[in-house]
């Protein structure tokens, strides 16, 4: 399929609906985006922007893998519309504008056989609600052991683990063996979430050789609650392999589901994989958002 997910069939349309005899393309290559976060409020600036919304004065060119270079059949001063997009809930085939990152709005003059090259940037909408954030920062962590968990998250600092850790200062992790085979933690506060189908998502940056699973917590007025199946398996990495990914998880369902629900919480559980001795999870940036 290549980096384009543009379809063979509009691209076609650009080469050959066009009357004049020079089709000569100009170039228009889009780097990686970036994105600026104000670190006390909204916590770090990691991300996952894996594709982008093209737009030409208005017009869509189409969706596209980053990075990527791509012709365009025509010159001159033009304006571009980028909106940032990720891999929903870790499926590759269902990429999505990120509700909550803002678009990147740029001038460019194209010029036929020449490169025009744009560095997106972004940051988050001011609407953005950030329900809760754990960076493992802080002296505490914001997560309550289970009342079945037999291991807890532990701090992993850059100056004992500078290998594990990717951003700041620290980490979390969970070590899981033989006799202590089962991890589960609560988000700590209790969230009230918008539910009639608004947008609610889950980020979390993660380093796993253990399967990883998350859910809802729903809380009702009468004291009561109800726990709602994993939501989605992070699976476990080849030892040796393993590597910092990044997943938004979208909980507008599992949310909008709970009418009568008053408050939410967020669970994380593992049990060591069957004929694994040992178990490695590493958690940084966890953030709930909404829209005000």
């Amino acid at each position: 399929m290549g980096k384009y997910l543009l379809s063979s069939i509009f691209i076609a349309s650009l080469f050959f609906g066009c009357k004049q005899k020079d089709i000569t393309p100009s170039w228009l290559k889009i780097n990686e985006f970036s994105l600026t976060t104000n670190e006390a409020l909204q916590g770090s600036n990691s991300h996952n922007i894996t594709n982008v919304w093209l737009y030409m004065d208005n017009k869509p060119l189409g969706v596209f893998e980053l990075p990527c270079k791509i012709p365009v059949l025509d010159e001159g001063e033009h304006t571009f519309r980028l909106f940032p997009g990720v891999i929903n809930n870790g499926i590759s085939n269902t990429r999505v504008r990120y509700p909550f990152y803002n678009e990147y709005e740029v001038n460019g003059t194209l010029v036929k056989n020449d490169t025009l090259e744009l560095n997106p940037a972004t940051t988050y909408k001011s609407a953005t609600n950030f329900a809760f954030i754990e960076g493992f920062e802080d002296a505490g962590i914001s997560f309550v052991k289970g009342p079945s968990s037999d291991t807890d998250f532990v701090f992993i600092t850059s100056e004992s683990h500078p290998h594990i850790v990717k951003y700041g200062e620290k980490c979390g992790g969970v070590f899981l063996n033989q006799s202590d085979s089962i991890f589960t933690v609560i988000t700590e506060s209790f969230m009230n979430l918008p539910k009639g189908g608004k947008d609610v998502y889950l980020e979390i940056d993660y380093r796993n050789d253990n399967i990883l699973g998350m859910g809802v917590l729903a809380r009702y007025s009468d004291g009561s609650s109800s726990q709602h199946t994993p939501l989605i398996y992070m699976n476990a990495q080849a030892p040796g392999e393993e590597v910092w990914k990044k997943i938004y998880i979208d909980l507008k369902e599992d949310v909008s589901f709970e009418v009568v629900a008053e408050n939410f919480e967020i669970y994380f559980l593992s049990v060591i994989d069957t004929d694994d001795s040992t178990g490695e999870i590493y958690i940084d940036n966890v953030k709930v958002v909404h829209f005000e």
